[in-house]
């Protein structure tokens, strides 16, 4: 497991367990950026986290509280092995502007999804991101950009599709990253 400290441990922050990708995955999900970059869309050479889904997430207080998630994370990650993975669609959520790939449905996927949301349950944090984090209501995706006004969304996932072929590879970590962070907090492999 690696992970970096944030000093700060009075601060309250939102860590999100995400599913990371092989290298392959993350190589087809960053070719898919130029496609949303050619399209159009002004985006920074690289985005602040590695390509992911997010699993579930957590209000918590940094030092302790946060080096006890990493934990939960890690032992989460410790009882899964690798998934085999195919990011199979581009998707869209109209209101927020965001634009999205998909994965084929994964049994294993849902599965690890499930116990990182109970994991961070049982310990005592409830869903930082609600009802899209409970396993019912979870809609599992790779963020490629968001706000984009609802008539550009259109057009980039039109042209983004257009061009799109899906990416196959597997997931094979787990990452804990905070929301308005940079970077990984926590790398955990899966096995």
């Amino acid at each position: 497991m690696t992970s970096r400290r944030v000093s700060d441990h009075s601060r309250t922050v939102t860590a999100v367990v995400c599913a990371a990708f092989d290298a392959p995955m993350d190589a087809g999900v960053l070719a898919v950026r130029e496609l949303v970059r050619t399209a159009g869309v002004d985006l920074p050479p690289q985005p602040r986290h590695r390509p992911h889904l997010s699993l579930a997430a957590a209000r918590v207080v940094q030092g302790a509280e946060l080096d006890r998630l990493v934990v939960a994370a890690a032992d989460v990650a410790a009882a899964h092995e690798p998934i085999d993975l195919v990011l199979a669609d581009v998707g869209s959520f109209g209101r927020a502007g965001v634009l999205w790939l998909g994965p084929a449905a994964s049994p294993a996927l849902e599965t690890l999804q499930r116990a990182v949301a109970s994991a961070l349950a049982d310990a005592g944090w409830p869903p930082a991101f609600g009802e899209r984090s409970e396993p019912s209501g979870w809609v599992p995706h790779c963020t490629l950009v968001t706000r984009l006004s609802k008539p550009r969304l259109r057009d980039v996932r039109a042209a983004v599709r257009a061009q799109f072929e899906p990416i196959h590879g597997q997931v094979d970590a787990l990452a804990t990253i905070l929301v308005g962070g940079h970077g990984d907090l926590a790398y955990v492999r899966l096995g």
